[in-house]
Formats: C-alpha cells, sequence, structure tokens
C-alpha cells in the first residue's frame, strides 16, 4: 500500500502546473546565510581536526626510528 502512495505523490510532482510563487527579497539574504554558515562551519570543523586531517593526508610529522 505504500508503494501505490509513493507513486501518487510522485506522479502529483511530475504533473503538477507551474507554480507562481513569490520568492521576497530577504530569501536571498537567508540563503547567503545558509551557505556563509556552512562555509564556517567546514572551516570550524577543519580547524578542530587539522592534525588528524593532515596525518591522514600524510603530510603530518612522521616519527623516525632511532635505534
Amino acid at each position: 500500500m505504500k508503494n501505490y502512495q509513493n507513486l501518487f505523490l510522485l506522479t502529483g510532482l511530475i504533473l503538477s502546473p507551474s507554480a507562481w510563487a513569490y520568492l521576497d527579497p530577504g530569501s536571498g539574504s537567508m540563503l547567503l546565510q545558509v551557505l556563509l554558515g556552512g562555509a564556517a562551519a567546514v572551516g570550524v570543523v577543519a580547524k578542530l581536526y587539522w592534525y588528524r586531517l593532515k596525518r591522514a593526508l600524510g603530510f603530518g610529522n612522521k616519527q623516525q626510528d632511532s635505534d
């Protein structure tokens, strides 16, 4: 039964007429805030895990065996 519901929903989305929606001026700034916030979050995560990331990529300090 659930497959029929998904099929009905997908058919309704594909065959629906064009929507003349209004995007107010705040929508663009909200999208910009989301993109900048995501970039800032990626930067913070990279800063927190910088040494692990360098070591995983092979750029970290390699310990030398002194026998």
